[in-house]
């Protein structure tokens, strides 16, 4: 009668072992699915809001003012950050950032002219002649704005580190501005001019 009672504990706790090895089981599935249904769920609202910054079409007005000025260029790559609309288009042979309001006001033309030959040779001149002229030069942007003179930006990195710094100068060659970017990237837009 001992062995009995034993094996009837022994099959009784298996069956219980085995039974709470499946409640475990169904948790952990319910656990797997609700992480699969939440990284599912991110990852579509990260490409949701992707495709709504990037590549979505700007306001009318903004097309119309576009075409007005480049009324040739047929392929554009419309961006929006903030409260601007940012056409980014080539040129004979050049990229252009050609940033707009939400008005279709047109704010400024950033070019990536990429090297000191294609700056005025005033600002060439200032440059290698300042300080900075000894770090690396990162970046060479043309600014131009509707109604104020344009604005040569040249970046540069210190060597060996992690600073980084924009001058910007007027075209006549005179230093306007120097800004250390290290931290926060450098962003050229309208609303630092």
């Amino acid at each position: 009668m001992e062995s009995a009672t034993c094996l009837w504990n022994y099959s009784t706790n298996k069956i219980l072992l085995l039974l709470l090895l499946i409640k475990l089981e169904i948790k952990k599935n319910l656990i797997m699915k609700k992480l699969k249904f939440n990284l599912l769920t991110g990852l579509l609202l990260l490409i949701s809001v992707s495709v709504f910054a990037a590549g979505f079409p700007p306001p009318d007005k903004v097309q119309e003012t576009f075409q007005k000025m480049y009324p040739k260029v047929t392929t554009v790559d419309w961006q929006r950050k903030g409260d601007y609309h940012i056409a980014d288009i080539r040129v004979d042979g050049r990229e252009l950032n050609v940033w707009f309001s939400d008005k279709g006001k047109w704010l400024m033309t950033e070019v990536d002219v990429e090297s000191l030959e294609a700056v005025p040779a005033a600002v060439a001149k200032a440059f290698m002649q300042s300080t900075m002229a000894s770090m690396q030069l990162e970046d060479v942007r043309i600014i131009t704005f509707p109604k104020q003179p344009a604005v040569i930006v040249i970046e540069v990195e210190e060597y060996n580190t992690d600073s980084e710094f924009q001058l910007f100068y007027a075209p006549d060659g005179k230093l306007l501005q120097t800004l250390n970017v290290s931290d926060t990237g450098g962003e050229i837009y309208p609303g630092l001019f």
